[in-house]
């Protein structure tokens, strides 16, 4: 299935800008497409596009990278969550070219050299941190990235690497690392000669020990070399993986194309290893780098940020080693290990084998063959943790790198890089809106910070960049807005570093609880929740392993519980056991809920007095386990939702759950979601309590039957929705996705779309307030290297829900409080919902191209299918 680049509901990073004339002559219009055999919800989205909002700005996490070496201007950026990009010049405008596949984790691209329209990519991100996705197998496209095909290899879940023959495409070889939360026996490196039609597991070696690395000598296919990793992560969110290193785990060589393989011993560390990176150099294939991780570098408690750049010829440490006899023999040249679990990448210069980089949270440079390193100019400006580096082999100044922060290149050897902003691939935690007009929207993300821009702006070209702001740094997650105030916000990094900001000061005071002399450390989560009262917004709740609350906005605490979890269970106490969901009643104040990340749902029905467990009650979900949310119900105070993710066991099911008697029973509501993708986020609608929402792994559902049936949203890539919010007077769902940043959709139409609505032959559904505000240019001639979100359509947007075809026309009369008609929309007549946008302008005048705008006041929009007439009133208010 190919990518759909151009449909109507996805981002565009140039807008397509239309006359007020042609508003006004032909207005716009979605609807389902004639001939579209859709039912049910299906009928509904078509007239419901997304908007991505950005932002582009701070960028995502970036996998790998791949060139066409002919025409270096082509490159392709995968995303650890956010597809697959192409750019044909340079990174100046961008394509999404795989976003609809069953996944958009992806760990690895490659362009065939022989033939640069042969592009494969592996899915599943290698890189094991706490919010690592996976994937479903090896995709190839024969056209460039138009088209995919899934070829295989599907329960590999994360690919290393993917290297092809330099003259034969059909020639593959795959680095499967397999699951990073259990065993599996689909991990190891794998080879085909047919495309991908048949697959040979060339190399096995346990349950437990996969492939992270794959290099190829330039002067022999046949000639492979290979690292081999054995990693599981825990079932937690904070910390490292659980184990890195096995005494499979190490260096492996073929001469055979892969027949047999030996595993390299000579100067290496010889106990077990953990995830190491190969390069081979491109003049001289005798010659090879490795960065090494060993047992010693965990237990001298260095695995989170790597040994340092010191010289030390003890290879038991691990660090950088150099071979000049094709991986014959090695030599320990430094200490330096970066981070291993999370980078152990090592590049040579294609020209110099004595300029050698190693990727980490900075760019380490060496220019002596790897015995010093330096990092204060390899890469300045370049946003930390570095996965991926590409340097051009006919012109070494010319580099690419991908990193948490995006994509990057340089044209003079690294002394400066360019970051294109214009690829919105945020990888969102969390989201939240203030009432502003237009509102704005928060949220934090991976590695990035938390961020702040307005949903629309009164710029004409649209929402930019420039709009966007940062909040505070670290990696971003929750953010709560003061419904009261638009200037006051709460947001939080990892581990529980709260912080109130005052937006119109600049003054940001830390707010996290501390406990008292004497008593024992507060544990919070790498995601610690945050909750503003509905009842009251300077009530503030916020979790760590027992739940905390502030009736000051956070200047003094209580402690309003016991401890809420399983305790340390013999866990580190730097990651025990942690809150991940808090809930409030918005009928009943002190009616709280709150889960955990081992399992725990526990409500209190007096304000944190008393507290009941209520795990034991779900069904049928073994106790192990994520709760992801839950989330009180707007019509009933004893009904709650509650989402349980157990991807970190290995179970990739969805787990949702309502009860209506404040736990003591539950009721399976996940129906038809699909296997494979847990659910991260539900939300109810506060207007219609039979509309859910759910984001899981791959996507947003949609349910009007209280959960009975769930319909996919089509309009957002294949991408991981972690956050979901309604804004409460606009009406709008904000989409935090993980990967491709932040999407807006209108469901007021779904929130009115009742049966009785949807089974009515015609339905006019109420019409929101417009806005007539200034549209105005303020950023003068630009280029096009930026991201640009459209703004929604000037104007009253009217939707129309027809149950069968109509043969008779459909009409929209659009007439002042007097009656008195000022334009006739005309719409289709498919069955299906529909959307009119009126540009509040009457007709053009004859000799005039546009019409003038009406004035503020009262309007009313009549419905005319033949014999039918519906009527809304609304109003057209003055921007303020």
């Amino acid at each position: 299935m190919g990518s759909q680049t151009g449909a109507p509901m996805l981002p565009r990073l140039l807008l397509r800008r239309r006359t007020l004339g042609a508003l006004v002559l032909g207005a716009l219009v979605l609807c389902c497409p004639p001939g579209r055999a859709a039912d049910g919800l299906a009928r509904l989205f078509d007239a419901l596009p997304a908007r991505c909002l950005g932002p582009a700005n701070m960028g995502g996490r970036v996998s790998d990278l791949a060139v066409v070496e002919s025409r270096p201007a082509t490159l392709y950026v995968a995303t650890a969550s956010g597809g697959l990009w192409k750019t044909t010049n340079n990174g100046t405008t961008w394509d999404a070219v795989f976003e609809r596949e069953t996944t958009v984790s992806l760990g690895a691209v490659a362009v065939a050299p022989s033939n640069p329209d042969v592009v494969w990519v592996g899915t599943g991100e290698a890189n094991p941190r706490n919010s690592v996705a996976w994937g479903d197998g090896v995709y190839k496209s024969s056209d460039g990235g138009k088209t995919w095909r899934n070829v295989g290899l599907r329960d590999t879940q994360h690919v290393g690497r993917v290297v092809i023959h330099p003259t034969n495409p059909d020639v593959v070889y795959v680095a499967a690392l397999g699951h990073v939360w259990g065993p599996n026996k689909e991990r190891g490196l794998y080879k085909t000669t047919d495309g991908g039609a048949t697959w040979k597991q060339v190399k096995y070696l346990d349950a437990d020990t996969g492939f992270i690395d794959l290099v190829m000598d330039p002067d022999d296919p046949n000639t492979l070399y290979a690292a081999a990793y054995r990693v599981r992560r825990d079932a937690f969110s904070g910390g490292n993986p659980a184990e890195q290193t096995g005494p499979l785990a190490g260096l492996y060589k073929t001469t055979d194309g892969g027949n047999t393989w030996k595993r390299l011993g000579k100067g290496l560390p010889d106990r077990p290893l953990g995830r190491c990176g190969l390069a081979v150099y491109r003049k001289d294939p005798r010659v090879l780098y490795a960065v090494v991780q060993t047992d010693a570098t965990v237990l001298r408690r260095e695995t989170e940020w790597g040994q340092p750049a010191r010289t030390n010829a003890d290879p038991s440490t691990g660090g950088v080693f150099r071979s000049g006899d094709r991986g014959e023999t090695w030599v320990k040249l430094n200490d330096l290990c970066p981070r291993p679990f999370y980078f152990s990448q090592v590049r040579i210069d294609p020209g110099d084998d004595r300029r050698l980089y190693v990727l980490g949270v900075t760019l380490h440079a060496s220019r002596d063959g790897g015995r010093t390193f330096a990092t204060d100019d390899a890469a300045p400006g370049v946003h930390a943790d570095l996965h991926a580096l590409w340097i051009d082999p006919k012109d070494p100044e010319h580099m690419v790198a991908g990193s948490d922060g995006g994509a990057y290149l340089s044209y003079d050897r690294g002394k400066t890089w360019e970051h294109p902003k214009n690829l919105p691939i945020g990888q969102f935690y969390a989201v939240a809106v203030d009432m502003s007009r237009p509102y704005w929207v928060y949220g934090g993300l991976q590695d990035n910070g938390s961020w702040g821009g307005p949903s629309a702006t009164r710029n004409a070209d649209g929402v930019t960049g420039a709009n966007w702001f940062r909040v505070l740094a670290m990696d971003g997650f929750y953010c709560q807005v003061d419904p009261g105030d638009a200037n006051l916000i709460y947001a939080e990094g990892q581990y529980g570093e709260l912080r109130r900001v005052n937006l119109a000061t600049g003054l940001s005071i830390a707010v996290k609880p501390r406990p008292g002399r004497g008593e024992p450390e507060y544990r919070f989560n790498w995601n610690s929740p945050i909750l503003l009262s509905p009842h009251n917004p300077a009530v503030v709740y916020f979790g760590g392993n027992g739940l905390f609350r502030s009736r000051d906005r956070g200047d003094h605490w209580d402690v309003i519980s016991p401890d809420l979890t399983l305790g340390q269970r013999g866990r580190s106490p730097d990651f025990g056991h942690t809150l991940t969901t808090i809930a409030e009643s918005p009928i009943k104040a002190d009616v709280l809920w709150v889960g955990s990340d081992d399992g725990r749902v526990q409500v209190s029905r007096n304000g944190g007095r008393d507290w009941g467990d209520v795990s034991a009650a779900v069904p049928d979900v073994p106790r192990e386990r994520h709760v992801s949310r839950v989330i009180a119900s707007s019509f009933a105070e004893g009904t709650a939702y509650l989402a349980i993710d157990r991807h970190r066991n290995d179970d990739r099911r969805p787990y949702l759950f309502r009860t209506t008697d404040h736990g003591g029973t539950w009721k399976p509501i996940m129906s038809d979601l699909p296997e494979g993708g847990p659910v991260y986020v539900v939300r109810e609608s506060s207007r219609n309590p039979d509309l859910l929402l759910a984001g899981t792994e791959f996507g947003l559902f949609v349910s009007l039957d209280s959960g009975g049936h769930w319909e996919k949203y089509p309009g957002l890539p294949t991408v991981a929705v972690h956050d979901l919010v309604i804004h409460p007077r606009d009406r709008e769902l904000v989409i935090g996705t993980h990967g491709r940043s932040i999407y807006v959709v209108d469901v007021a139409p779904l929130e009115q779309a009742t049966a009785k609505v949807l089974a009515a032959p015609v339905h006019l559904f109420d019409v929101k307030s417009a806005r007539m505000y200034p549209s105005r240019g303020t950023h003068g001639l630009r280029g096009v290297k930026m991201y640009a979100a459209p703004n929604p359509p000037f104007g009253a947007v009217l939707y129309y829900h027809l149950r069968e075809k109509s043969e008779a026309p459909v009409r929209l009369v659009i007439s002042d409080a007097r009656g008195s008609s000022l334009i006739e929309l005309k719409g289709t007549q498919d069955a299906g919902l529909h959307r009119l946008v009126w540009p509040l302008r009457t007709p053009p005048a004859e000799g005039s191209e546009v019409g003038s705008l009406v004035a503020p006041g009262e309007y009313v929009a009549e419905l005319r299918v033949g014999e039918r007439v519906l009527t809304k009133r609304f109003r057209v208010e003055a921007d303020e």
